[in-house]
C-alpha cells in the first residue's frame, strides 16, 4: 500500500495484482450509468450495507474519469496506475476538474468478461475489498468499458469528501437490486421504485421467470402467460385481468426510457412467486417455485 501526500489531500493507492487501485472528485450533475456500471455500483453498496457502512453516492466526474481511463488502458494496451498517455494518478486527478478539498481517494481496476467475475475477483483480494469497504469514502465513480484482452475493463474510483462538500443523489433508487431465484436481474434500463412499489422492465423480468410475454403496441396491452396463469395489463390503466378476473392495481404499468415497466410484486405473486424486500440492503428477492416449465 502506498500513501501519497499532495497539498491538503491524501491519495490512497492499494497494491496491484490482476486487479489494481487509485483516485479523484467532483460536483453533482446528471450522469446516466450503463447497465454494467449500475450493477457494479449495486454490488459494492450491497456489501457496504451488509458491513454496516453507508452506501456510496455517484460522483459524475469520477464516473467520466473511470470510463476514460478504462478506454485508455484498452486502446494503449496496458494495465497499470501509471499511464504512458495521462501519467500518474495525481496527473489524472488534476486534469479531471475535481475540486480541491477531498480527504482520501482510491481506485480498483479489474479486467474480466462480466460484472460478476470482476466483483468476485475484487472481493477475493484483501486490498481491493478494503478499498470497497473503506468507511471514509462517501462517493464513487464506476467505469465499465467493453474491449481489451479480458473482455471488459472495470474501474472503481472512490473519494472521501468532507461534510461541507457533500452532495446527495436526487434519485433514491439508483442502487436497487432485484434477484430472481438467486440470480441478479441485470436490466437496462434498471428497475426503480415509485410510490413505494418496485417496477421492473417487463421483457427482461419475465424472460428470467420463464414466462411468455406479448406486447400489443396499438392498444398498449401486455399479456403474460406462465403455467396456466394469464395476466393482462395496459400502460396507464390501473385495472389488470388475472385469468379474466379484474384486479385493481395500486400503481399502473408505465413507460420509461422506451421500456415498459410493471409492478413487480403484483405480477410475481400472480405467477406463484414469493417476494421479499430487505430495507437495509435495498434488495428485492423473487423466488419462483421449481416446475417442469421453470427449471
Amino acid at each position: 500500500m502506498v500513501v501519497v501526500n499532495f497539498r491538503p489531500r491524501i491519495a490512497l493507492i492499494t497494491a496491484l495484482i490482476v486487479l489494481i487501485s487509485s483516485l479523484a472528485v467532483g460536483t453533482a450533475s446528471a450522469v446516466s450509468l450503463t447497465a454494467d456500471e449500475q450493477y457494479m455500483l449495486n454490488l459494492v453498496n450491497k456489501e457496504r450495507r451488509a458491513n454496516g457502512l453507508n452506501a456510496l453516492e455517484v460522483d459524475p466526474k469520477l464516473t467520466f474519469m473511470a470510463r476514460r481511463y478504462g478506454q485508455e488502458m484498452i486502446t494503449h494496451d496496458f494495465f497499470s496506475h501509471d499511464s504512458p498517455v495521462s501519467g500518474s494518478l495525481l496527473d489524472r486527478v488534476l486534469k479531471s476538474g475535481v475540486s480541491d478539498g477531498w480527504l482520501l481517494a482510491g481506485e480498483n481496476l479489474a479486467g474480466a468478461p462480466s460484472v460478476e467475475a470482476a466483483f468476485k475477483g475484487l472481493m477475493e483480494s484483501p486490498t481491493h475489498k478494503a478499498n470497497m469497504l473503506e468507511a471514509k469514502y462517501t462517493h464513487v465513480g464506476i467505469g465499465a468499458v467493453v474491449g481489451g484482452p479480458y473482455g471488459k475493463m472495470f474501474a472503481q474510483e472512490f473519494i472521501a469528501y468532507p461534510k461541507n462538500m457533500f452532495f446527495v443523489s436526487r434519485d433514491p433508487n439508483y442502487d436497487l437490486l432485484v434477484y430472481i431465484n438467486d440470480k441478479l436481474l441485470c436490466a437496462d434500463p434498471p428497475s426503480f421504485i415509485r410510490q413505494g412499489r418496485t417496477l421492473v422492465p417487463i421483457r427482461k423480468f419475465f424472460e428470467e421467470l420463464g414466462a411468455a410475454v406479448v406486447w400489443d403496441s396499438a392498444s398498449n396491452l401486455i399479456t403474460i402467460d406462465h403455467n396456466g396463469v394469464n395476466i393482462q395489463l395496459a400502460v396507464g390503466d390501473n385495472v389488470a385481468f388475472v385469468n379474466g378476473e379484474p384486479v385493481i392495481l395500486d400503481i399502473m404499468p408505465s413507460m420509461k426510457a422506451s421500456a415498459t415497466f410493471v409492478p413487480l410484486r403484483f405480477v410475481a405473486e400472480c405467477l406463484g412467486a414469493q417476494v421479499s424486500w430487505n430495507t437495509n440492503l435495498r434488495t428485492v428477492t423473487v423466488q419462483l417455485p421449481i416446475s417442469s416449465d421453470n427449471p
